[in-house]
C-alpha cells in the first residue's frame, strides 16, 4: 500500500494496454498498471470490467473506492517494516554480484502435489500444532529451495516478503469490498537464517514461520498502517517506503505474490475465456509469482526469478522434494 507521501514521476503512465492481433484470428492483450495506484486484485477487477464494457454489457460488480476510518489509530510499529530511514537498509552481500542474467523458471504444482506437500509440512490430525494452508506450504517449499540454490552463508538471514491482500482482512466497518480498486497490499515477513531454513529444519518449520507471520497481518494491523501512513510521521521523520522499485536483486530475501483467487477466468473481450494468462517479465532476482492454471484443473504455476547460475541447483532442490511428495500419492 503506498503512503500518502508517495509521488509519481510526471512521465509515469498509470495504465498501459496493448492489443496485438494475429492473422489466425487470435489476439493478445498486454496490460500494466502503476503499483502506487492499484494492486493485482484491482487490476484483475479492472480488466473484467474492461471486458464487460467492450461487450456492451453492464459492469458488475462496479469497482469501488474506500475511505479509511476517522480518526485514524496506530496500534503497531511500522518503522522498520513498511517504512525505513533512507540509507539504513543493509547493502547487498558479495554473493549478489551483478552481470549475471535473471531468468524465469516455471514450476507446475498439480492439485495432488500441493496436497502431498501440505501433508509433508503439516502436523498429523489432532496434534496441538496448527494446520498450514496449501499456499503456505508451497511458499515455504520455494523459499527453502531458492535459499539453497543461492549458496549463501549459513548465518545470513533471509526474509520472505509475502504479499497480503487486505480485502479479506478489512471486514469490519468500514469494510473494504472485493471490488475495491486501489492498493491494499502489505507484506508479511517471515525470517530465518540460511542454515535453519535450508538444512537444519524440515519443511514444516518453514511453513510454520510463514503461517505465524501471515496470521499477525490481520485487520487491526492494516488499519494501523493506514493510520500511521496518514499521521504525518512519515514526512516529519523523513521515512521512505521499504518497497524499493529500483532494487533488482533481492537476495538473500524473496518476494512472493499470489495471484490465486483473482478473476482472470472472467476476463472476456467477446471471444470467451482467455486461453492463457501470465505476468510480464521483470528482471528482478528473487521474485516469485503464483498463478492459477486457466484449465480449471486446480493446478498452480510458480514463476521463479533467479540468476541463471542458480537455476540448476534450484531445480534439483525443488523437483527432488516434489518427487518425494509424488511418491507418497
Amino acid at each position: 500500500m503506498p503512503s500518502p507521501s508517495s509521488s509519481l514521476v510526471v512521465d509515469d503512465e498509470l495504465l498501459l494496454v496493448q492489443l496485438t492481433r494475429f492473422k489466425c484470428g487470435s489476439y493478445v492483450v498486454g496490460y500494466t498498471l502503476h503499483h502506487l495506484v492499484a494492486d493485482g486484485h484491482a487490476m484483475a477487477t479492472t480488466m473484467v470490467a474492461f471486458g464487460q464494457a467492450t461487450r456492451g454489457i453492464a459492469v458488475d460488480p462496479v469497482p469501488l473506492f474506500f475511505a479509511p476510518r476517522n480518526p485514524p489509530r496506530v496500534e503497531f510499529e511500522h518503522r522498520g517494516a513498511e517504512f525505513k530511514l533512507p540509507g539504513t537498509e543493509k547493502a547487498c552481500g558479495g554473493s549478489n554480484v551483478s552481470g549475471d542474467e535473471v531468468v524465469v523458471h516455471r514450476v507446475r504444482f498439480t492439485r495432488a502435489l500441493m496436497s502431498s506437500l501440505k501433508s509433508m509440512a503439516s502436523p498429523p490430525a489432532g496434534a496441538q500444532r496448527r494446520q498450514y494452508s496449501t499456499v503456505q506450504c508451497v511458499v515455504a517449499h520455494l523459499w527453502r529451495c531458492i535459499t539453497a540454490a543461492r549458496r549463501l552463508g549459513g548465518r545470513e538471514v533471509t526474509v520472505a516478503r509475502v504479499a497480503m491482500d487486505g480485502r479479506a482482512r478489512l471486514r469490519h466497518p468500514p469494510a473494504v469490498p472485493q471490488e475495491y480498486v486501489g492498493n491494499v497490499v502489505l507484506w508479511a515477513r517471515p525470517a530465518a537464517t540460511v542454515a535453519e531454513l535450508a538444512a537444519e529444519k524440515p519443511l514444516g518449520h518453514a511453513a510454520d514461520l510463514v503461517a505465524r507471520t501471515v496470521e499477525r497481518m490481520d485487520g487491526r494491523y492494516f488499519r494501523s498502517f493506514i493510520g500511521f501512513a496518514g499521521s504525518g510521521a512519515v514526512e516529519a521523520e523523513g521515512l521512505a517506503p521499504t518497497a524499493d522499485a529500483a532494487k533488482m536483486v533481492l537476495s538473500p530475501g524473496v518476494e512472493v505474490y499470489s495471484l490465486l483467487g483473482f478473476s482472470f477466468r472472467d476476463i472476456d473481450f467477446g471471444s470467451g475465456v482467455p486461453f492463457f494468462h501470465m505476468r510480464g517479465f521483470v528482471a528482478e532476482e528473487g521474485l516469485v509469482f503464483l498463478v492459477p492454471s486457466l484449465s480449471g484443473d486446480g493446478s498452480v504455476y510458480a514463476y521463479v526469478n533467479l540468476f541463471r547460475r542458480d537455476i540448476d541447483m534450484f531445480k534439483d532442490c525443488c523437483y527432488s522434494m516434489l518427487t518425494e511428495a509424488d511418491s507418497r500419492l
